[in-house]
């Protein structure tokens, strides 16, 4: 349920339109006129083979990981409809200094053909607003970006990013409080039938106008991150 009300980390590069359909549906979903997206067998892979790729995470680092609980946006009380839930933190000291960092896991399905389940050797342009998202929400300095397959794995290290976060918290703020919350609360007390006609003053356009900057910027990260690791069949590859 607290997740009905927030917008989450996972969401963040559809609400600023990386995908033309999928914003006007998360519109749809947060104002409560559609059912949230409930999963999928790419979904069931990932939470199946997580566990997994955890402990291998583990043993490749040497890591320990926490795991917090769903954790919303504490910078400012206004900003509470932010939120994000990681899977797991990792603290360490380097050079005597805290190191802060947050791990996200992705067990990518690749539509089941396991013949092409190799790690990527880039990050997925699409990832990098959940990305800097748990990063900012967390407040965590970098995140180890872990890809896990059947044949092998891949490791990134991204950093924290303070000008990303902040155009990209204008375009999710634009949405959602300009598009999602005065629509929820026209949908909660009304008989609305056809909200994407009925409420088309207040439908988000597939794209906003900050998403071709963030796209942009995304590919910089990307282009940015490091490869620490990439393992296929136990053989380390550059």
């Amino acid at each position: 349920m607290r997740r009905k009300h927030k917008l989450t980390a996972s969401t963040f590069a559809s609400a600023i339109g990386f995908w033309r359909q999928r914003r006007v549906q998360l519109w749809l979903e947060k104002i409560g006129a559609i059912e949230p997206f409930s999963g999928n067998l790419a979904t069931c892979w990932s939470n199946i083979k997580e566990e997994e790729a955890l402990e291998r995470y583990k043993l490749i680092t040497g890591n320990t990981v926490l795991f917090p609980e769903f954790q919303v946006y504490g910078e400012d009380p206004e900003d509470d409809w932010l939120a994000a839930s990681p899977d797991g933190i990792v603290d360490s000291l380097v050079y005597e200094l805290p190191s802060r960092g947050v791990l996200e896991i992705k067990c990518p399905y690749f539509n089941g053909d396991m013949s092409r389940a190799y790690p990527w050797s880039r990050i997925p342009i699409h990832y990098i607003p959940q990305a800097q998202g748990l990063m900012e929400i967390l407040g965590r300095d970098w995140m180890d970006f872990y890809v896990w397959t059947p044949h092998g794995s891949s490791l990134f290290r991204l950093d924290r990013d303070a000008e990303y976060w902040y155009a990209m918290k204008m375009a999710l703020s634009d949405f959602w409080l300009n598009h999602v919350q005065p629509a929820r609360e026209l949908y909660s007390s009304n008989v609305i039938k056809n909200p994407l006609y009925e409420l088309r003053s207040l439908r988000p356009a597939p794209r906003h106008e900050l998403c071709r900057h963030i796209v942009h910027e995304s590919k910089r990260i990307v282009d940015s991150s490091k490869l620490l690791i990439r393992e296929i069949n136990g053989k380390l590859h550059n």
